[in-house]
């Protein structure tokens, strides 16, 4: 039984990080995305004269995606902000419950944006944005991606047993100063 859960468990972490895999890439490409039509678009508005009117929307939208993917990226990898300090003075058992406590409020959140996301998206219908007549929808699709993959990623911590990050030893926090 031991190896049915640990092979399990590994297949799980496995797909689990390689959906964060592509993720992040998604995410490099959007920030190269993101800087490029920003750079294009200084140049051509203080060099040229001759700004663009689709940019602002598209590197906009850029970024809805790119923070919504990173928010449930951090999730996984535990990137988010956290205060510690509390939670570093309590006795093991009462901490992991802490961090346990703190995965299912994430994980709670994320599959409550991804089950909204559906009727901001109705709410828009088939409207355009202005500037690049790209579909308004695309605004919100992300809440459901990032809410999917946030969910997936607080669950998967939650099963992998993979709860609070590795604390600091004295030679990584020496090194760091």
């Amino acid at each position: 039984m031991n190896e049915k859960v640990a092979s399990w468990r590994s297949v799980l972490r496995l797909w689990i990080d390689r959906l964060n895999s592509v993720a992040a890439l998604i995410c490099h490409g959007l920030l190269v995305i993101i800087t490029t039509i920003t750079v294009a678009q200084v140049f051509l508005r203080f060099a040229l004269n001759s700004p663009t009117s689709w940019s602002e929307e598209v590197a906009l939208l850029c970024l809805i995606w790119f923070g919504l993917l990173a928010v449930a990226i951090g999730i996984r990898r535990h990137e988010h902000v956290a205060i510690t300090f509390f939670r570093d003075l309590l006795p093991g058992p009462l901490a992991t419950a802490l961090d346990v406590l703190a995965q299912l409020a994430m994980g709670y959140f994320m599959f409550t944006v991804m089950l909204h996301a559906g009727d901001l998206i109705k709410l828009v219908g088939v409207q355009v944005l202005p500037a690049s007549s790209l579909p308004k929808s695309l605004l919100y699709l992300p809440t459901i991606v990032g809410g999917t993959l946030g969910t997936l990623n607080a669950a998967a911590n939650l099963l992998l047993g993979d709860i609070a990050p590795e604390p600091l030893d004295s030679t990584e926090t020496s090194n760091a100063n």
